[in-house]
Parts: structure tokens; C-alpha cells; sequence
């Protein structure tokens, strides 16, 4: 029987306790409409992976709104991921200028609080920080200039940045009696949420080589990425600069800019599985030494054939 690959939707356990709170202190208002356009959002990014081929969705409701989960979205190269994470914030700008333009000819209120929550969420979403589409779509640009993880490294940063300075603001306004706790929330909870993703990058390098082969197999073809490095770096330090949407190919050289052996990403993991974080030069002794006693071997069982060949004959 064919597996169906429906979308899931999961409430975050601190999503109703935040709800409650904003009704005591007195935000009611229209939050059903502003939940029913972050569900909107988060459902226009879901057609658009879907209709990339991608599979394995969940929508997360969270405090400050909503996040499209996917398995396998992070098999997507920069271009995709960025078509992915625009679709939402460019929906939203539609909607706003599409009941802007209805405002002007049939004038209601609610048209114009539709204008401004539109115009709210899209330009909210487009903030450079995780967990929000403005974070992914920074990684990507900085994707096509740098390898990934570096790029993950650099959003990672102006997104802590950005919650400190977020919550900072938020704590300043409590001072002066102004209400503030949405933002407080949205601060703390962008430096986690970075965090999260600062942590999960090693574990995700690492799941993109052992995946790669399942995403070559399906596309029949992947961009080779040549990277030289010195011997005496270590094989984390080479598994750090893998570029997760090409195959890499390490070619190790000594002091004299010499090349002395080449290592393939798949060996990498293997590698580090095997002896840990040794230095490559380490490595390339450990594997010369391997070969050498496979080589031996190799004579040895050579010499007991030719022997038992000898020996079947005389008989």
C-alpha cells in the first residue's frame, strides 16, 4: 500500500499558556483572524515544498505564530530553500496590497486591520533571524557565497544578535510602562531558537553526507567541490567546510603545497567514527598502515594458492 504524506499540524505545549496570558491582559481583539493568517502563511509555504517534490510536513504552532516543518527540507539546495521560505512573506504582502486595493473602492474597517496584519506578517517574517523565513533566506544568500555551514554560523549570529537587541527594547518599553511581552517573547524566543540551530549543524553535516547518496541516486548527478587542505588539519576541521549540496573531494597537501593523498567526504565520517578527531596526517599513517598489512595478506594468501596449486597437482 502506497504511504500517504499528509500534513500534520502539532501545538507547541507553551502555544495556550502564552494565549491565555494575552487575554488577561486584555489583547483580545481579532487574534483569531491574526492565527488564521499565520496558518495561511505557513499553508502557502507547505503547496510551494510540496510542489518542489519535497515530503514528510508538520505545522508547529508556536507563541509567536506558526513554522512549516519538513523531514527532508534541508536536502534542499539554497535556491529551493529560499523559494520555500519567500512564498510565505510575498503571500502576505499580496494579500495586503490585494485588500488595499478593495479598501479604496468599498472602505471597512476590517479590510483595513486585514491591510496592516498582512503587511505586519510579511514584513515580521522577513526578520533576519531563526526561527523565522527571514533567517533561512539570509543563510541562503550568504549559501551562494559561502559553504554551509559557515553561512549557518554567520546567521546564527546576527539572529542571537537580534534577539538580545529584541528583548533588550522590549525590557526598556516594561521600564516605561508600556506593553511589551509579545516582544519579550519573540526576543527570548529567537536567542533560543538560535541556539537550537547552532547546536544541530554538526549532527546535520554529518546526516547530509550519509543522505547525499539517496538525493544523487534520485537526480542521477551531483556538482563535484574541490577543497586542498593542509595535512595537519584535523578531520572535524575538514568535516566542518563540507558543502552539503556538492560532493567533496579533499586534496591534502604538505607544507610545500605538495599533494600527497585524496580523501572523499564519505571517508570523513567513517574516519572520525573509527579513530576520532584525529589530524589528517594521522589518518593517512593509520590507512598506509592498513593497506600495507592488506597488501601482506594479499601476498600470503597468494603464496598458499600457488602452494595448494603446487600441491593439487603432485597429487
Amino acid at each position: 500500500m502506497k504511504k500517504r504524506h499528509e500534513l500534520v499540524i502539532k501545538i507547541s505545549k507553551l502555544f495556550f499558556p502564552y494565549i491565555i496570558l494575552l487575554i488577561i491582559i486584555g489583547f483580545k481583539g481579532k487574534l483569531l483572524i491574526s492565527f488564521i493568517l499565520v496558518f495561511l502563511h505557513e499553508l502557502v509555504h507547505f503547496i510551494v515544498a510540496k510542489k518542489l517534490g519535497f515530503k514528510g510536513f508538520y505545522i508547529e504552532i508556536l507563541p509567536i505564530g506558526a513554522v512549516l516543518r519538513l523531514k527532508d527540507l534541508d536536502e534542499a539546495d539554497p535556491k529551493e530553500d529560499m523559494i520555500i521560505s519567500l512564498s510565505g512573506p510575498l503571500f502576505n504582502l499580496f494579500l495586503a496590497a490585494i485588500f488595499y486595493l478593495i479598501s479604496k473602492f468599498h472602505y471597512n474597517y476590517y479590510y483595513e486591520y486585514l491591510v496592516m496584519s498582512n503587511l505586519a506578517l510579511g514584513i515580521f517574517n522577513l526578520i533576519p533571524a531563526f526561527p523565522l523565513d527571514g533567517g533561512r533566506i539570509v543563510r541562503d544568500l550568504f549559501s551562494f557565497k559561502t559553504y554551509y555551514k559557515n553561512a549557518n554560523k554567520i546567521t546564527v549570529k546576527i539572529s542571537i544578535v537580534l534577539g538580545v537587541l529584541i528583548t533588550l527594547y522590549s525590557l526598556i518599553l516594561l521600564i516605561f510602562d508600556k506593553r511589551s511581552i509579545s516582544m519579550m517573547v519573540l526576543g527570548v524566543f529567537i536567542i533560543i531558537a538560535s541556539y537550537k540551530e547552532k547546536e544541530r549543524i554538526v549532527y546535520l553535516i554529518m546526516g547530509d553526507i550519509i543522505n547525499k547518496k539517496y538525493k544523487f541516486n534520485k537526480k542521477g548527478y551531483i556538482e563535484n567541490r574541490s577543497i586542498s587542505m593542509h595535512l595537519k588539519k584535523s578531520l572535524l576541521e575538514a568535516l566542518s567546510i563540507i558543502d552539503k549540496n556538492k560532493y567533496n573531494i579533499f586534496i591534502i597537501l604538505n607544507s610545500e603545497m605538495k599533494a600527497v593523498n585524496v580523501i572523499y567526504e564519505g571517508e570523513l565520517i567513517e574516519a572520525i567514527k573509527i579513530y576520532g578527531n584525529i589530524s589528517i596526517e594521522e589518518y593517512l599513517k593509520n590507512t598506509d598502515e592498513i593497506d600495507k598489512m592488506d597488501k601482506f595478506a594479499k601476498k600470503t594468501i597468494d603464496q598458499w594458492n600457488s602452494w595448494n596449486n603446487e600441491c593439487n597437482k603432485d597429487i
